[in-house]
């Protein structure tokens, strides 16, 4: 029963994350530079803590960008799609967390490549 029950929770979970991939262009992007700075990363071959931190920063980027797609669906569910400023606001306020997240990540990956391209110079 357990087993069950785990399998299903993964299940929810990866399809969830499929519908926010396949629904959403700002995930898309995401995932794309997520993937195109990892290999980055790996070709020029950082630390371990600068792959924590790296690591932490891309996680950091899509959960915000996953909770930001939950929260724009129950706004749109509950308010029925009918524009109403404060929804507006409540979604702008998410949007914003996301903002947040992206602006962490491109800090970090300056602070951790513009080292390594400043010293292959």
């Amino acid at each position: 029963m357990f087993k069950r029950n785990l399998l299903q929770s993964f299940k929810f979970a990866l399809d969830g994350l499929i519908f926010v991939f396949n629904n959403e262009r700002n995930m898309r992007l995401h995932c794309a530079i997520a993937i195109v700075v990892s290999l980055a990363a790996a070709y020029m071959k950082i630390s371990s803590v600068q792959w924590f931190f790296l690591l932490f920063a891309i996680a950091f980027v899509l959960i915000t960008e996953t909770v930001n797609t939950a929260f724009e669906l129950l706004l749109d569910y509950i308010n029925g799609k009918k524009y109403h400023s404060t929804v507006k606001m409540l979604k702008d306020i998410a949007a914003g967390g996301v903002l947040i997240a992206s602006v962490n990540a491109l800090i970090v990956g300056i602070i951790i490549f513009l080292p390594l391209i400043i010293n292959k110079l």
